[in-house]
């Protein structure tokens, strides 16, 4: 399955779950949490007040080596979006991108997906734990606080 069909298919219009595609087009969905969502909201309102001059946007599908992958939450600049506003999904990767953690999530998993995103442009990887505390990641390994956003607070408020 590609992602422009998945996207394109109504029976899958109204479920649950997020949705990515694994590389050889696997189905993988995703239950969340109700937190999950309220810090997608808080991630997005911060990083559209702190970086005013791109756009953040929940759930935003990016083609990887790995499939396509799904940030909770992504923050790119003018020229990004405008170059990837029409693609069925992202040709190269938002300049952040965070994960909001869930039960299910696996550390192995994170790992891939941030490996991915940095294959494809990423300039940094943020994970939220279930507590709002963030930790940040650039290409080369962990961070103290972000460099594309050092205003962004290490937490977020629960």
């Amino acid at each position: 399955m590609k992602w422009d069909q998945l996207c394109d298919d109504p029976t899958l219009e109204n479920i649950p779950y997020r949705v990515e595609l694994a590389r050889h087009g696997q189905l993988v969905m995703s239950p969340h949490r109700s937190y999950h969502s309220i810090f997608q909201s808080r991630i997005i309102r911060h990083l559209n007040q702190l970086l005013p001059e791109g756009e953040a946007m929940p759930e935003c599908p990016i083609a990887t080596e790995a499939g396509t992958v799904v940030a909770d939450v992504a923050w790119a600049s003018a020229a990004k979006v405008k170059r990837n506003f029409d693609l069925p999904s992202w040709a190269e990767s938002p300049q952040i991108v965070v994960e909001v953690l869930s039960p299910s999530n696996a550390a192995d998993e994170i790992r891939n997906k941030r490996n991915a995103v940095f294959a494809r442009g990423a300039g940094e990887f943020w994970v939220c734990d279930r507590k709002g505390i963030l930790e940040f990641f650039g290409p080369r390994g962990r961070l103290t606080k972000s460099r594309l956003c050092p205003q962004f607070p290490s937490r977020i408020a629960t």
